[in-house]
């Protein structure tokens, strides 16, 4: 068990290298050779998690890491195209895809002096749009991360002290507590299609699509003094339904499924990855313990974060490629982003562990930089990727949260921050 009280607020001591010798040329070897692969598999799309801005976050990070400023017209170039979306298409709002996702990034390159754009005159444009659909999302129901409600939380999110902003994400807690389904012990849960094809409705406990990305947003606007009082009651409602899905000790290798325990036919564990998973659930704890100053909590995804150290069997726990979303890259980034804050040696060695993996799967010569991101196969099988989410960009910004001494404040995009 952890000491409950040396967590009681997490480590904030600046950004740390601390590879091993043996690591650093390969990966710095590796994230050159992306950033000469990448310019050439530019992606159609302008969005985000897998459009020319998550090129130009990875270009923007690598200019700032390399030194060779030539890329900065690259990175412009690309956000440019991104905020004017080919004629005869309509642009889309979502944080993965649409506006919401690339006008964030545009913030967060800006604010941490990655990028000079005139920001205000982008998003005075976008801000009664994004908040109609935002509103809209969620009335529906659809308050999916990646593609629905709570991304577009997170644009409003990064001006927390703009009065308008608190008053839209205000009223967004008021509708998420009006379609939250109450249990009798008051735990909360809020219902979302699991399967579009099957037309199968039911509770998701994912941190890419379900509960535990609930869970984060709602710590970052508690954390802002947002409506505290009534964040304080969603959270606790959520994480009581939370870890009512736990699975019976000792019979699987993750402490909880995908779907909530209700929404299954029969009891099955999760991936170890960004978008599914224990990960996620834990970092919904632990969040939620930091801003509540909960050391319940925290202790809680403490101890479910440390316990997945221990998972590394890339097939047992379905890691197939080298991707953020559910591959070695992924579970990297974020071990190390918890050896950042609590000087762990567990997520340390979980985070060297799976950095390795990531280099040995550099191995398709039809890839970008050698990597190709892995489908099912009724999804298209291997495909050679650029973005951000699961293409060679994300794996980039991965490796480069290793070399680099500048914190990856872009992990935010994906809640690990």
């Amino acid at each position: 068990m952890c000491d409950i009280f040396r967590f009681s607020v997490l480590i904030d001591m600046g950004w740390k290298v601390f590879l091993p010798d043996r690591y650093i040329r390969p990966v710095e070897n590796k994230i050159r050779e992306i950033a000469g692969s990448l310019g050439n598999r530019i992606p159609n799309e302008g969005g985000l998690i897998g459009g020319k801005a998550g090129l130009a976050c990875f270009y923007a990070y690598y200019a700032d890491w390399s030194g060779d400023r030539v890329f900065d017209s690259l990175v412009a170039d690309l956000i440019e195209q991104a905020l004017n979306p080919a004629s005869g298409h309509v642009p889309e709002l979502r944080f993965s895809s649409g506006m919401s996702g690339v006008t964030w990034l545009i913030h967060n390159l800006s604010a941490n002096g990655l990028s000079c754009w005139d920001t205000a005159s982008v998003f005075d444009e976008l801000d009664t749009h994004l908040y109609t659909y935002m509103i809209s999302e969620m009335k529906s129901g659809h308050y999916d991360y990646l593609h629905g409600a709570l991304g577009v939380a997170l644009y409003f999110l990064r001006q927390p002290k703009n009065e308008r902003y608190r008053i839209y994400l205000t009223e967004l807690l008021s509708v998420l507590s009006g379609i939250a389904n109450r249990e009798h012990d008051g735990a909360l849960k809020w219902i979302s299609v699991l399967d579009e094809k099957k037309k199968k409705e039911g509770y998701n406990l994912s941190l890419s699509h379900g509960m535990a990305s609930v869970m984060l947003i709602l710590s970052k606007i508690h954390a802002e003094g947002i409506a505290e009082d009534a964040t304080d009651k969603l959270i606790r409602g959520g994480l009581k339904y939370i870890d009512k899905q736990k699975l019976p000790p000792g019979k699987s290798i993750s402490a909880f499924p995908s779907w909530a325990l209700e929404s299954m036919a029969e009891d099955s564990h999760s991936r170890l990855a960004w978008c599914y998973g224990d990960l996620g659930i834990g970092l919904a704890y632990l969040r939620a313990g930091d801003v509540l100053a909960s050391s319940a909590y925290q202790l809680d995804g403490l101890n479910l974060l440390l316990e997945t150290t221990k998972r590394r069997e890339p097939g047992d726990n379905h890691v197939f490629d080298a991707g953020i979303c559910h591959g070695a890259a992924g579970l990297a980034l974020v071990y190390n982003v918890l050896y950042q804050e609590t000087e762990l040696n567990s997520f340390k060695d979980a985070s060297l562990y799976w950095l390795d993996l990531c280099l040995g799967m550099a191995s398709h010569d039809d890839g970008i930089a050698g990597y190709k991101a892995w489908h099912h196969p009724d999804f298209g099988g291997w495909k050679a990727s650029s973005g951000l989410l699961d293409g060679a960009a994300g794996i980039g910004l991965s490796l480069l949260s290793f070399v680099s001494e500048r914190k990856p404040e872009w992990a935010a995009s994906l809640l690990v921050l």
